[in-house]
């Protein structure tokens, strides 16, 4: 499935002010794995539990793929119940990718918008894997509460040309 979205990017133009302009990003998902499901206790306890989420990003810049990788922690009294790592990969078409290359600084440059689009596509996949794996572990399904990314991605992403570069990890306090 291609996925498209509209963002504003910045253009450097020959007076050296920045200006924006909207363009249309097109990128797929082109993978979802779960890195780690632990669960740290025999039983499920009962109370509420406390939601830890964290959110790192990198690239792989010769192949036009961004990497988001979600940590998500459970814990109850502050002892941790559950731990769950879910990393999805999106490819970008070439226009797109070309799109947010920032010549002057050769670098690409990922608009927050973008950044929280991605990341709704990876809790959500998360939400999905969770359920599953609780059902498979037979634990009472536990919700992931929906997060706003504009909460802790404000500001967008830029990274250097290179094969595999980490370029952000963004953590979610308590949800």
């Amino acid at each position: 499935m291609l996925f498209r979205i509209f963002v504003f990017v910045n253009n450097v133009h020959d007076n050296m002010k920045d200006k924006q302009r909207q363009v249309q990003i097109q990128f797929k998902l082109a993978d979802v794995h779960q890195v780690q499901f632990a669960t740290l206790c025999n039983q499920w306890p009962t109370g509420e539990m406390q939601v830890g989420t964290q959110i790192n990003f990198n690239s792989d810049t010769e192949k036009r793929l961004v990497r988001c990788l979600a940590n998500i922690e459970y814990k109850l009294n502050d002892i941790t119940q559950l731990l769950l790592s879910v990393e999805t990969i999106f490819e970008f078409e070439r226009d797109s990718w070309s799109a947010m290359y920032d010549l002057q600084s050769d670098s690409w440059i990922l608009p927050s918008g973008l950044l929280h689009h991605i990341t709704d596509l990876t809790l959500g996949a998360a939400r999905g894997i969770l359920s599953a794996r609780m059902d498979d572990a037979g634990f009472p399904r536990v919700m992931l509460p929906l997060v706003d990314p504009r909460q802790f991605i404000r500001d967008n992403l830029s990274f250097r040309r290179a094969g595999t570069t980490p370029i952000a990890s963004t953590p979610h306090g308590q949800a």
